[in-house]
């Protein structure tokens, strides 16, 4: 079937191989936190590929307003990479039927490892049925153009013989007709425990590899993207937790720099000046929680903590730090108008539109990892095990 692009996309396989020797420097899939404005925040600063948040295929296809709520893009998101989680053929090919005029391709999410998701099939839940994870991938082979990426996210597996059978499935996957593939170097029971992270296990999974193999997990600065890229000779290298820390973390000025520069956080504000009321209040509030409250004192961070709008925000970021926020003309952002008119999802034989809004996430909620950020910024307990899964909805 014709399906209409909005650009030309992007060829995924050659931007890796453009990098080479280098390494591809990926913003991974992130609920709630990958969004547009992110996304342009961190390809200021050296990302190259960038992910929109995990998205639930069923609402997708089921709900217009899910649509127009969990996406959104513009002339200067690319390349970029859509990422759902679906748990059989006909649910992926619909999302990626749908999506395919606004990104340069799709991923399929098997790392979550969150036990909702495997409880529903799936993320890590995909991972049981290792057949099921190849019909995925042949059958949007089969459906869009031979150009477009199609990608699997993807944990070590659990169990007996893990690195085999975990070889033996991106082998099978590469098969299958993947472009690429991501690896997050623990099982899922292991979830985003610091020093479980399997680096030699990665390494081997890359060498059975003809087909890249971005590797994600511990990077928390630029010279730990470049150590992992060096220990398992990857094509590209994810991060996730890191960026929220620090969006700078791929830029090259700051190899060691686990703090967000002051320059970035600016970038921040005029990003969000462009954006308008595209950008929740939120949203722009918890980056900045994420990205400086560290850096505040602790009187001030309870203070910035319970600020409600964004001129609230913005008064404290000019009186503390001297930043500047352009609210009298800024000039708006650039934003796609995104229409779905060019495909009409099938009604499929499971109709699970009750499950999905069991699934729903709210955007007015804050989320059980930025609740427990804030609480550890506010008593000063650390927070390094900070259960990442209800926000990422994906690894770390």
């Amino acid at each position: 079937m014709h399906l209409p692009q909005q650009r030309p996309h992007h060829d995924i396989a050659a931007l890796f191989a453009e990098a080479q020797p280098d390494f591809l420097r990926i913003s991974a899939p992130m609920v709630r936190y990958s969004k547009l404005e992110f996304r342009r925040l961190v390809r200021l600063n050296g990302v190259q590929l960038a992910f929109t948040p995990m998205m639930i295929s069923d609402s997708i296809n089921n709900s217009e307003k899910a649509r127009q709520n969990e996406f959104s893009t513009g002339a200067d998101d690319q390349p970029v990479i859509a990422q759902f989680a679906a748990k059989d053929p006909a649910e992926f090919v619909t999302s990626a039927q749908l999506i395919y005029p606004y990104v340069d391709g799709i991923d399929l999410n098997c790392g979550c490892p969150q036990s909702w998701a495997m409880a529903k099939g799936y993320g890590c839940g995909m991972l049981r049925q290792p057949e099921l994870v190849r019909q995925v991938v042949q059958q949007v082979r089969r459906t869009l153009p031979a150009d477009f990426s199609v990608s699997v996210k993807m944990r070590l597996l659990g169990g007996e013989d893990s690195l085999q059978r975990t070889i033996d499935l991106a082998r099978q996957l590469e098969h299958a007709g993947v472009t690429f593939l991501t690896l997050h170097g623990r099982t899922p029971a292991q979830k985003h425990s610091k020093d479980t992270l399997n680096i030699p296990g990665m390494s081997e999974v890359r060498q059975s590899l003809q087909i890249p193999l971005i590797v994600n997990g511990n990077v928390e600065t630029y010279r730990d993207a470049c150590d992992l890229h060096e220990k398992t000779g990857a094509a590209g290298v994810m991060a996730a937790r890191g960026l929220l820390a620090n969006p700078a973390l791929f830029n090259s000025a700051y190899p060691d720099g686990r703090n967000t520069p002051l320059e970035c956080v600016q970038q921040w504000l005029d990003i969000a000046s462009a954006a308008g009321d595209n950008l929740l209040f939120q949203c722009f509030h918890h980056h900045l929680t994420f990205m400086w409250s560290a850096q505040i004192q602790r009187d001030l961070r309870v203070q910035f903590n319970s600020l409600g709008s964004k001129g609230q925000v913005v008064d404290f970021l000019k009186e503390h730090y001297n930043l500047q926020y352009d609210n009298d003309d800024p000039t708006p952002a650039d934003y796609t108008d995104c229409t779905y008119t060019h495909f009409t999802p099938p009604k499929h034989a499971r109709h699970i539109a009750a499950e999905s809004d069991e699934q729903a996430w709210s955007a007015k909620s804050d989320g059980k990892f930025f609740t427990e950020f804030r609480a550890h910024q506010l008593t000063g307990t650390g927070g390094e095990d900070l259960e990442l899964g209800g926000l990422f909805g994906d690894e770390e």
